[in-house]
């Protein structure tokens, strides 16, 4: 499932439209490595933005190096970026 998904699903189910905030958020760009390509953040499954996030809660990305992170560590990190990306959740 992809972030847009989620976020149109999050609308249905709340009733609202989507902020501004948000869709300009999911129409960003980052480079995949894996892909050698430019891909929008809304159209990355929900399981590689996670571990993008964990990658870029180390402080950098080495080929080499595995990252582990606990559940509780992942979601305090992932909770942390959606505020600040999406705000309190009244948006």
């Amino acid at each position: 499932m992809t972030l847009d998904q989620i976020v149109k699903i999050q609308s249905v189910i709340d009733k609202r439209a989507i902020s501004s905030d948000t869709l300009e958020f999911l129409n960003e760009e980052r480079y995949s490595n894996s892909k050698e390509c430019m891909i929008r953040y809304g159209d990355m499954h929900i399981d590689h933005f996670l571990r993008v996030c964990a990658i870029e809660m180390s402080g950098y990305i080495d080929n080499e190096t595995t990252f582990s992170f606990t559940g509780k560590e992942m979601l305090q990190f992932v909770s942390k970026k959606v505020k600040e990306e999406f705000g309190n959740g009244n948006n």
